[in-house]
């Protein structure tokens, strides 16, 4: 099985391989400092592109979060990225909550809670190293928090999709 996965941002990150082997993860820059509609444009071109290439089974997407405070920017991205992945051809296209992904990655739903004193941004990027740490540990080449995020969501796909799908343990109790 093949997964896609995307880490949607203005930077985004990109996950591709086959379930049970390492991805290979990178990002694209759909434009910082372009417009709303020319990033949308780059994000849909993206998808087809890739899609058109590689030809996933699945496609998985880190699911927009906030709330009333959620980025619109963020959410217009995610909706150009499922479109496009229906549209190119990529019927199984499934979003993933973060808070899931991180706990099926890290063992646990890392937040900003987890940082008492620290402020959001410190807390972020304490998150975030701690995903690109677990891609290390696992001896996956990822370069950017954005490519170590993607990878985290096609982990969490892989592993819900395709049965012989394992990372090894995050260690701890019995290692």
């Amino acid at each position: 099985m093949k997964v896609l996965a995307f880490d949607i941002a203005t930077v985004t990150g990109v996950a591709l391989g086959d379930a049970g082997h390492a991805p290979r993860a990178w990002t694209v820059d759909l434009g910082e400092g372009r417009s709303r509609a020319a990033k949308f444009s780059r994000a849909i071109l993206m998808v087809e592109t890739l899609v058109d290439y590689h030809k996933p089974d699945l496609i998985a997407v880190e699911a927009p979060v906030g709330g009333p405070k959620t980025s619109h920017d963020l959410v217009g991205l995610w909706a150009c990225v499922i479109g496009a992945a229906h549209k190119a051809g990529c019927k199984n296209v499934e979003s993933c909550n973060i808070g899931t992904v991180r706990k099926h990655f890290l063992g646990k739903h890392l937040t900003a809670a987890h940082f008492p004193g620290s402020s959001k941004a410190f807390a972020k990027a304490q998150i975030k190293s701690a995903v690109m740490n677990r891609c290390a540990a696992l001896g996956w080449v990822v370069e950017t928090h954005d490519a170590a995020d993607a990878a985290a969501v096609w982990d969490y796909a892989c592993a819900k999709h395709h049965p012989t799908h394992h990372t090894t343990t995050i260690g701890g109790l019995f290692t």
